[in-house]
């Protein structure tokens, strides 16, 4: 691999919203691209996600938006009230992403399919990465199964628990972001037509439309310690937890019943400073995942691949990576750490009793367009 004149070899470990884009993007700049994937087939059984208009920016430019415009709903309104729906307010988005576009709210698997469309580059399922050396020009990657491979590039996104991340960053493991959810999908109820977040004694419930009449459901508790959630007993658990909850909300916890259809998991956050070891990169979840209060997992993620490309074209050859690389760490760098910071503080409001929630209702305007005022520019 030596020769300025051959053709990039890049690895992408991960295929999911980040590693998909990400492979689709860079095969565009004419580079040979392959990606790994530890989990033995795309299952389906994702729930749904919120795109805000960032990230249907960067959507955009990576050529997908399409495949996920129809495939999805467009929201227009941040609406929060109270779970007795006395008090309540709005954000309407044009407003949040003043001349940004739309935002989406989809299925994940129906996100994942799209991206599969546009990436076209092979796939191999049931791969995992048990070691890679990354301090030259090259990087050397080496598999469960034994086999071994060099690259020119190799892109970490493989989520919070990344593989790449925990072999070149061992210290920068994961951690536990405060919030634990339980998460499903059900019929959608007719009025249910915004983003909606209902404040209730044990947490908070939100409640998304995702287009072809199904709705999107997370019931968010704020913990010191993660826990667990056993299957047996879990619908009728959230249903009493969140059971001051009224209107659609209530309409939609109400269709909660069946246990092996709703996940629960801590979220977890990570985070590196420099997300850049020799030619080996770290993107989306895998460098800065964060709980999903400012929804931006799906968007960040696309925007790192949108300036990972741009970086990476100005130069075709292998040994202009390095500094693509580097340029790619610092414009990205404001950003990310900002999503950071502002979830943190979004989070520390999650965790208020329900009395000081209610209390940020006249804000929410306000606290919305402050929230993502620094994400309104281009990446």
């Amino acid at each position: 691999m030596s020769s300025e004149n051959h053709t990039p070899q890049v690895l992408v470990v991960g295929a999911g919203i980040a590693g998909l884009a990400a492979a689709g993007a860079i095969r565009e700049l004419g580079w040979d691209v392959s990606v790994v994937e530890q989990r033995p087939d795309f299952d389906g059984t994702g729930t749904g996600l919120f795109v805000p208009a960032n990230g249907v920016r960067a959507l955009a430019k990576l050529g997908v938006l399409d495949g996920i415009a129809c495939r999805g709903r467009l929201i227009s309104r941040l609406r929060v009230h109270s779970a007795d729906g006395a008090s309540q307010a709005v954000a309407p988005l044009d407003r949040v992403w003043p001349e940004v576009g739309p935002s989406i709210a989809i299925h994940r698997t129906l996100l994942q399919d799209a991206l599969l469309e546009a990436a076209l580059v092979p796939i191999r399922m049931g791969a995992r990465l048990s070691g890679i050396a990354a301090d030259g020009p090259e990087v050397h990657a080496t598999f469960d199964d034994g086999g071994t491979a060099r690259y020119d590039l190799v892109v970490g996104a493989d989520g919070a628990s990344s593989a790449v991340r925990g072999l070149l960053w061992p210290d920068a493991a994961a951690r536990y972001g405060g919030e634990s959810y339980w998460r499903g999908i059900v019929t959608c109820p007719p009025d249910l037509t915004d983003w909606t977040l209902t404040l209730c004694e044990a947490g908070n419930l939100i409640t998304i439309p995702i287009g072809a009449e199904r709705v999107y459901w997370g019931a968010g508790v704020s913990r010191q310690a993660p826990f667990r959630d056993d299957l047996p007993g879990r619908a009728a658990r959230v249903r009493d937890r969140f059971a001051d909850s009224t209107g659609v909300a209530a309409a939609v916890l109400d269709q909660v019943t069946d246990d092996a259809a709703v996940q629960f998991s801590a979220a977890d956050s990570a985070w590196v400073e420099d997300p850049v070891a020799g030619h080996a990169v770290l993107i989306g979840d895998a460098w800065h995942a964060t709980t999903p209060s400012m929804a931006q997992g799906a968007a960040m993620a696309a925007e790192d691949v949108q300036v990972l490309a741009q970086e990476l074209g100005r130069d075709p050859r292998p040994s202009a990576i390095g500094d693509a690389l580097r340029r790619f760490a610092a414009r990205r760098l404001p950003r990310v750490r900002h999503v950071q910071d502002t979830t943190a503080m979004r989070n520390q409001l999650a965790a208020l009793p329900l009395q000081q929630r209610l209390g940020v209702l006249p804000h929410w305007e306000q606290i919305s367009m402050a929230s993502f005022a620094p994400l309104v520019s281009e990446p």
